[in-house]
């Protein structure tokens, strides 16, 4: 899974330089806005990803940047070093973050302050305070000049200017908790430089280095002769950045990077055929005629001119139709259209094609997984009245009041089912799966053939099975972690490799789930079967979640048990009842928060927080952490659970409407304090694109 971060980024168009990107940061080899191996106080475009890999004299870093806000720069980081104390190669995750304090003005620098390190073994604990100024024309001269501290206040050091003398040395432990005992304290020191953009895809870069890589000297394993670095960076268009640099008087280094922006842009690169117009009904008396009422056929009729409709769409199914003198009530399967949005107003066009005159009122109900989402209810009179000549951008959502889809409300003259009212898909496909950090593989994966069956029917109910059978695989030697043997919490997680060790063939998921709108704002789901690799049970949840607000509360409670490692039918004797409440909320713009207070797979009790930006076009990158009553000596390595999840519609890169994503997890270190059971379809994600918030988001493309 978590190669889909780089996939994500090689896939997209990098935006060549233009005179006009001049001013925007080199990347350095803390995949950081800087130069070659110091910071500068730039930052990139706003919700910029990039992704560095840097190579020099036995090291290897790669690094994993998003611009979370126009100022706050934040990064994980995987790093290798050859020869490093006992080990081979020491491996080492770490986090950064890079806040601009003061943006550049015609008088003054921009001015940042950043933290390396924050949370991990210490290794590469520096922080820095760094000004960068602009000269000449077009701003092609950037002058950049700070000051370090931890290891960038290694050469030539003098007193702290904050009084804070005394810095405790690195103290690797477990890593994964914050080093607040070292930040800006100790030795300072003096670095700068100096960008010129020699052309438009050209930059030379000189720096003064202030870090004298004194533990990797020591052990031989680097030779530093001089402070000056030098370097260029060349703009390779689509392909990225490539990087030559001579360091430290002795050796050469190579650094290459990718970028990609998922807000940048419309929300939607797709193309689509253009679709009908709206159809206006006749004036005066024509309206009233309720003739077709005495028609027996005229349920059939309109079903079958709907569906016509909705097969020359191809993105939309009907389930069923429900028709009064003046108003009718369709709910619809989205198969297509990843902006909710868009697909509400094509069936609002095809309702004013299909639908007899003297209906006034459309309900569009969008079910998911067989359960009613909302109910989005329009005035055709008031639709009609919306100056549609060409798919444009409305200021809002204009005719359309977004409604909880309560049953109660339904049209009772007539009623039919759609001919798709049950539903039935399968197929095999190849599929590829990759999990990173294994200390002793840092890469791992396996690639293979997935067979998946899927029946919707009736209301709400969902059996699906996922099996799969492996080709090509090196998960089998991953490192088994006894979480008994070291005193911590049952092997929930951390006992994976078994799995793949011992299974060939497997059922990957295997389950049972009904899915339902209770009445008003509540949502149910409740799944049996095999729920995910290591459990089966039962996996019941709650939600509450009013269509026109952020704002949302839920329940799950899941009685489980482990399986057999061969991924058969078996079970293995430990079980636990696990289960959460849940907070969703909005924080600001596009980002949302979500808490989860309750009991994990081991046992463990804590809460899991996690902070998302969600894009208009489907993108989503956030981070996460728990915290549990699992010590951080009992957890081990990481000391605690983290990580960063970023999600990708798929159209963004095919040009082709759909609404498959495509999810990776970069988790430093995975063991078994705040391990949750990895359930499919949690409600949330699911009946909220359909309510109000998430069509305003999109509602300019509602006549697209």
């Amino acid at each position: 899974m978590a190669c889909a971060v780089c996939a994500v980024l090689l896939a997209a168009p990098v935006q060549g330089q233009t005179a006009a990107d001049i001013g925007q940061p080199t990347l350095n080899y803390y995949g950081l806005p800087g130069l070659v191996d110091m910071p500068t106080a730039q930052v990139m475009p706003d919700a910029e990803l990039a992704v560095t890999a840097a190579f020099f004299d036995g090291s290897f870093r790669g690094t994993l940047a998003f611009q979370a806000t126009p100022r706050l720069t934040l990064t994980f980081r995987y790093a290798g070093i050859e020869d490093f104390g006992v080990e081979d190669v020491r491996l080492d995750r770490s986090f950064d973050i890079h806040w601009q304090v003061l943006r550049e003005s015609d008088w003054l620098p921009a001015v940042a302050v950043g933290i390396r390190d924050i949370a991990g073994t210490g290794i590469f604990s520096s922080e820095y305070i760094v000004a960068t100024r602009h000269f000449g024309a077009e701003d092609r001269l950037a002058v950049t000049a700070g000051l370090g501290f931890g290891r960038l206040g290694e050469r030539s050091g003098v007193s702290n200017p904050f009084g804070l003398d005394t810095r405790p040395g690195p103290a690797p432990g477990q890593g994964g908790t914050f080093n607040f005992d070292q930040f800006f304290r100790g030795d300072a020191a003096v670095f700068g430089g100096i960008d010129y953009a020699a052309t438009d895809r050209l930059r030379l870069q000189v720096e003064y280095s202030s870090d004298l890589y004194s533990e990797e000297a020591s052990q031989g394993l680097i030779e530093i002769a001089s402070p000056w670095n030098f370097g260029l960076t060349y703009d390779l268009g689509s392909v990225g950045r490539l990087g030559a640099h001579y360091l430290y008087g002795t050796t050469f280094g190579l650094s290459l990077s990718f970028s990609n922006n998922p807000g940048r842009g419309a929300p939607d690169r797709t193309s689509y055929a253009v679709p009908r117009p709206l159809a206006q009904r006749p004036v005066g008396e024509a309206r009233r005629d309720m003739d077709w009422l005495t028609v027996p056929s005229t349920p059939n009729d309109l079903r079958d001119a709907v569906e016509g409709r909705f097969a020359e769409d191809g993105g939309l199914e009907l389930v069923t139709l429900q028709i009064d003198p003046d108003r009718v009530a369709v709910r619809v399967r989205n198969l297509r259209y990843g902006q909710e949005a868009q697909a509400l107003g094509r069936v609002l066009r095809i309702l004013t094609q299909t639908m007899p005159a003297s209906i006034e009122l459309f309900d569009v109900i969008f079910t998911v997984n067989g359960a009613d989402a909302s109910r989005a209810r329009v005035s055709r009179s008031e639709l009609e009245a919306v100056p549609v000549l060409s798919p444009v951008a409305l200021p809002s959502l204009g005719p359309v009041r977004v409604l909880p889809p309560d049953r109660a409300q339904d049209p009772q003259t007539m009623r039919i089912r759609g001919r798709e009212w049950t539903r039935l898909s399968y197929g095999i496909a190849p599929y590829a799966e990759t999990f990173l950090f294994d200390p002793e593989a840092p890469i791992r994966g396996a690639i293979g053939a997935e067979a998946r069956a899927r029946l919707e029917f009736g209301r709400g109910f969902v059996a699906e099975g996922v099996a799969r059978l492996p080709v090509l695989s090196n998960l089998s030697g991953s490192r088994v972690v006894d979480g008994v043997q070291k005193g911590g919490p049952f092997p929930v997680r951390s006992e994976l490799a078994l799995y793949n060790r011992d299974s060939t063939a497997r059922i990957e998921r295997l389950t049972f789930a009904h899915y339902g709108h209770l009445g008003g704002n509540l949502y149910s789901r409740l799944s049996a079967g095999y729920l995910e690799r290591m459990f089966a049970g039962i996996s019941g949840e709650l939600l509450w979640q009013p269509v026109d607000s952020r704002l949302g509360l839920g329940l799950e409670v899941n009685r489980v048990w482990r399986r057999d490692f061969d991924g058969g039918f078996g079970l293995q004797d430990y079980s636990v009842t696990t289960g959460h409440v849940s907070a969703y909320f909005p924080v600001w713009g596009d980002f949302t928060g979500q808490v989860d207070l309750g009991r994990y797979l081991a046992g463990d009790w804590g809460a899991t927080f996690r902070l998302d930006r969600e894009f208009d076009n489907g993108w989503r990158v956030g981070a996460f952490a728990t915290l549990t009553d699992v010590s951080f000596e009992e957890f081990g390595e990481g000391s605690f659970d983290k990580g960063i999840e970023l999600v990708v519609p798929m159209s963004w890169f095919t040009g082709n409407a759909s609404r498959t994503d495509r999810g990776a997890t970069l988790r430093p270190v995975q063991r078994d304090g705040g391990a949750r059971l990895s359930v499919d379809g949690r409600l949330h994600e699911l009946v909220t694109d359909y309510h109000r918030s998430n069509l305003e988001d999109t509602e300019g493309l509602i006549w697209r």
